[in-house]
């Protein structure tokens, strides 16, 4: 069985690439993504589409990974920080995130996402 952190730089990485075989590839069925501010999706293209409606782009940085075994995979967290550009074209950079997976049997089960994004979006 791949590692669980492997697990996790894999999904990271389609994700970055908008690969969302890649991602579904990774993901085990019930899958959760919660976003900061509690917005649940079930599905990557669906927050991409939300995404979309504030920024052009984003790519993380990880600085770390965090790992915790658990009997059926592990606990990952991914810290790090994120760049890009907003709708308006202006670019942002330096806002931190922390990703937290849990893996289970070699995939992702749940995914929670916490960034400080809001602290920097461009004010209406």
């Amino acid at each position: 069985m791949t590692a669980p952190t492997e697990v996790v730089k894999a999904f990271l990485a389609a994700m970055s690439r908008r690969d969302f075989a890649g991602m579904e590839a990774l993901m085990a069925p019930g899958f959760r993504m919660t976003v900061t501010g509690g917005e649940v999706y079930t599905h990557p293209k669906d927050f991409a589409a939300a995404s979309g409606k504030r920024q052009k782009s984003a790519r993380k940085t990880t600085d770390h990974y965090d790992e915790i075994a658990t009997p059926d995979g592990g606990i990952v967290y991914s810290i790090g920080s994120m760049a890009g550009e907003w709708n308006t074209g202006a670019a942002y950079a330096g806002i931190r995130y922390i990703d937290r997976f849990e893996i289970e049997n070699g995939k992702i089960r749940d995914m929670q996402v916490f960034s400080d994004m809001a602290e920097f979006r461009p004010k209406p």
